[in-house]
């Protein structure tokens, strides 16, 4: 059987099964089906324009992304469609906001749309952006917080952003590309509802065309970078902020955690507790702040240890945890070992009950031990002390009058088994770096560990292998 498009320019004629004086031209599949991709192409164009336009109905903000700080999840030309963020609200750590960039930061008096990653107090945050790999230079005061990212509409902003880059072809192509889609799928095929009349369908595409250039260039504000996360509708795909965070953020407080460090300050002695949980740790003895953090695709920092330095959990402590896991990234060329986590009954630098702790022996090797005072240990098979970022997770649950702890590396299992349990049950602290070990053959002759630390994790649950291999993929 012929295809048949009805078109209003051609004259009327019969063909086949669809009668005298009806207004019909014969086609192949070929362009049957360049039809539906205009009528497509009409569909997603006016959905986006709709969604985009959102704030100029309501009370919500629209912004254009002009740079390209978060990509690949989001390129240049997106519209962000943000939420009036109030000024008694909490900041969100892990959400995308919209702010005016702080002085100091680099980018002027300009909007930007980057992830809050971190409270530093006193009313400061940490942003980044995606694709960056460090943090931006300069903490976000409370204030200039603006709105909450809630949609990403793609591509609609595009035509400013050639504006803005004064590539005038593109707008002209782009232009003459859409009108010329839009008139095709004015086209008629078999089966179509009557015909709108000659002007209506002028006016629908010329509705069109001026909707996405009026949001593009008259309705949102510019803004720099972008955000992620994926909400699909019927017609079209955007993002929605709601559901932001960084990987690994997002994967590790996804297990709820006890308490969740990043370690991202520039100064001071608190290590925000990024787990929501109000356990801010304490740093004692740091050689070194903001050094290059251990995950690739998670932006944000690392601190160096060395002598007593440490990290130790807040908190008014936790009393004997039977069922736990411990985790943390280091790096370190060592030849002498030291402390990596543990366990003790003070936040002092040394203590008098300690146990359930990870150490480096002075070949590289990383040790787990559940007592101070027995030698039933859990061993990695390789050395791990040479200058590359390694994720450890200790977990450990009761099994009869012992434990049954798992010790994992770079997200694999690399020894189990029974480890004996604390000798004494008391209130204590988790801390990474500087603390009390036994002493004697094969224990490092200091608690000291000199290395560097990062996104230090503690919960009162047993991770399983399976998600402790996603915390390590989501780095």
């Amino acid at each position: 059987m012929t295809l048949t498009i009805d078109r209003t320019t051609e004259r009327p004629r019969a063909v086949g099964a669809v009668g005298a004086g009806a207004r019909t031209r014969a086609c192949d599949g070929a362009a049957f089906a360049l039809v539906l991709v205009a009528r497509a192409y009409r569909a997603l164009l006016l959905t986006l324009v709709t969604v985009a336009l959102l704030p100029a109905v309501s009370s919500w903000s629209g912004y254009v992304v002009r740079t390209g700080s978060m990509e690949p999840s989001i390129e240049p030309g997106d519209v962000i469609v943000g939420q009036p963020f109030g000024p008694d609200e909490k900041v969100p750590v892990g959400r995308v906001m919209v702010f005016e960039a702080p002085p100091g930061s680099g980018a002027g008096p300009v909007l930007r749309v980057h992830r809050v990653v971190e409270s530093l107090g006193h009313g400061r945050y940490t942003t980044a952006g995606d694709a960056n790999p460090t943090p931006d230079a300069a903490p976000v005061p409370r204030g200039n917080f603006r709105s909450r990212a809630v949609i990403r509409v793609p591509f609609v902003g595009l035509p400013l952003v050639w504006l803005h880059d004064r590539r005038l072809g593109r707008i002209l192509f782009w232009l003459l590309g859409t009108m010329a889609m839009l008139r095709l799928s004015f086209w008629r095929v078999d089966g179509d509802p009557p015909r709108r009349s000659r002007g209506r369908r002028r006016a629908l595409r010329v509705a069109a065309v001026a909707g996405v250039a009026a949001t593009a260039v008259a309705g949102p504000a510019q803004a720099d970078a972008a955000f992620s996360a994926t909400t699909v509708s019927h017609a079209n795909t955007w993002r929605a902020a709601s559901l932001i965070q960084q990987s690994y953020t997002a994967a590790v407080k996804a297990d709820a955690p006890y308490a969740f460090h990043r370690l991202d300050e520039a100064s001071g002695t608190t290590a925000a507790d990024s787990a929501g949980n109000a356990r801010t740790g304490t740093y004692t003895g740091v050689a070194t702040y903001r050094q290059t953090g251990a995950l690739p695709n998670n932006p944000g920092y690392a601190v160096g240890l060395s002598g007593t330095g440490r990290m130790v959990a807040g908190g008014t402590g936790l009393y004997d945890p039977l069922t736990f896991s411990a985790e943390l990234w280091f790096r370190t060329t060592t030849t002498a070992g030291g402390k990596l986590i543990g366990f003790e009954s003070s936040r002092n630098a040394t203590s008098v009950a300690y146990d359930r702790e990870a150490f480096m022996r002075a070949d590289g090797t990383v040790v787990y031990l559940g007592s101070a005072t027995t030698k039933n240990l859990l061993v990695s098979p390789t050395s791990l002390n040479n200058g590359a970022w390694h994720h450890l997770v200790v977990t450990s649950v009761p099994s009869g009058a012992q434990e049954l702890s798992y010790l994992y590396v770079d997200g694999v299992l690399v020894d189990y088994g029974a480890t004996n349990r604390a000798t004494s049950s008391y209130t204590g602290w988790w801390r990474a770096g500087y603390g009390t070990l036994p002493t004697g053959n094969g224990y490092p002759a200091s608690g000291s560990f000199t290395g560097s630390i990062d996104d230090v994790a503690v919960y009162t649950t047993a991770l399983s292998g399976t998600r402790v291999a996603a915390h390590y993929a989501a780095r």
